[in-house]
């Protein structure tokens, strides 16, 4: 949940309406899922499964506002300037460790010889950690491309829509 913020915050750096809109739903799915994983009852072991695709929801609950940000800023922007291509690795990474999760995956295997090292679990945060420290990279290869261009103007060549730039006016009153 945390870790969507940045990157709402910078690709949608000029689209006021849409970053809210966005934050607020991430938000929301986020404390929910919180709330439920905290449950008792969703802790019982028959709702491992229900539990994984919980969190694999709420991973792919960003696909929306990446395919609008594709819309707004353009394929290339989004992939080379806009982390597109590194949010992708994190999913992969992501819903793979929860899938190794869900399955139980090595010790459905050989039960007993996973019980202290390689357990799902535990591969399921080394996929956790990798998938942080891709997404860290991607979100400053973002940061980069919004500190560079600067304030909300379009890249050159790059046809951004006159409406995107409209609710900047709503902040006017509150900028020196």
């Amino acid at each position: 949940m945390g870790s969507f913020v940045p990157y709402l915050y910078y690709a949608f750096y000029c689209v006021l309406w849409a970053k809210l809109f966005y934050l607020a739903l991430i938000g929301a799915l986020g404390c929910g899922a919180i709330i439920v994983s905290m449950s008792s009852e969703f802790a019982k072991a028959q709702y491992r499964p229900l539990r994984a695709a919980l969190f694999i929801a709420l991973g792919l609950s960003g696909v929306i506002p990446c395919v609008h940000a594709v819309i707004i800023n353009g394929f290339w922007v989004s992939v080379h300037h806009g982390s597109l291509g590194w949010l992708v690795l994190m999913a992969v990474l992501y819903i793979s460790g929860a899938s190794i999760y869900a399955a139980r995956v090595p010790e459905r295997c050989c039960p007993g010889k996973f019980d202290i090292w390689f357990q799902s679990h535990q591969i399921f945060h080394v996929f956790v950690v990798a998938a942080a420290l891709v997404h860290y990279h991607g979100i400053g290869v973002l940061t980069n491309y919004r500190l560079t261009v600067g304030d909300c103007q379009p890249p050159v060549g790059h046809p951004f829509p006159a409406h995107e730039f409209a609710n900047l006016d709503l902040l006017r009153p509150f900028i020196k």
